[in-house]
């Protein structure tokens, strides 16, 4: 039997709420990417890799980056998470950002919109949310999109867009269908 694990980098949460809503699918374990040391890919046949999206990175993906060597032969499946996500021109800004290295180009991800609570949020990532809301705002009515206003609206208010069937392809990967 193949022995499977899901890392994860989370921020505020949402990355971690779907690794582990994975994990509990999957039956296995769920490690946080601060935890999992590079020696530990060997105990594993496939690995699911969660980040939180910032500025257009995915955080922690570096685990990966740095260990193809170590994963040749392995199955190893990404999920990205962020408020923005399921934009497509945000989709692929993050797959030329992150995915542009030609080891990397080969690899599946899979995208899932996360929360964000502007009360929850301070210091340097408050004051990129400040100027996400403020160019935003201030952007010729002509040129805003829908996405822009729901994505304004968002930032303001908070929003939670978590939601378990997002999991639902990554799950299927590596479960056998009838």
């Amino acid at each position: 039997m193949e022995k499977t694990a899901v890392i994860y980098k989370s921020k505020h949460g949402s990355t971690e709420k779907y690794a582990r809503w994975i994990g509990e699918e999957l039956n296995c374990p769920v490690i946080s990417a601060d935890d999992f040391s590079k020696k530990d890919f060997s105990l594993y046949d496939n690995i699911i890799f969660g980040g939180c999206v910032q500025a257009g990175g995915i955080m922690g993906l570096d685990i990966i980056k740095k260990n193809m060597k170590r994963l040749e032969g392995k199955k190893v499946i990404i999920f990205a998470v962020g408020l923005n996500i399921m934009q497509k021109e945000t989709r692929m800004q993050l797959r030329d950002i992150n995915f542009s290295r030609r080891k990397m180009a080969g690899l599946t991800c899979y995208y899932c919109p996360g929360a964000y609570d502007p009360g929850k949020i301070h210091g340097i990532d408050g004051q990129i949310m400040k100027m996400m809301i403020k160019m935003l705002e201030n952007k010729p009515e002509r040129d805003m999109t829908d996405e822009d206003m729901l994505l304004l609206e968002h930032v303001k208010n908070g929003a939670d867009l978590t939601d378990r069937k997002y999991i639902r392809p990554i799950v299927e990967e590596f479960i056998k269908q009838p």
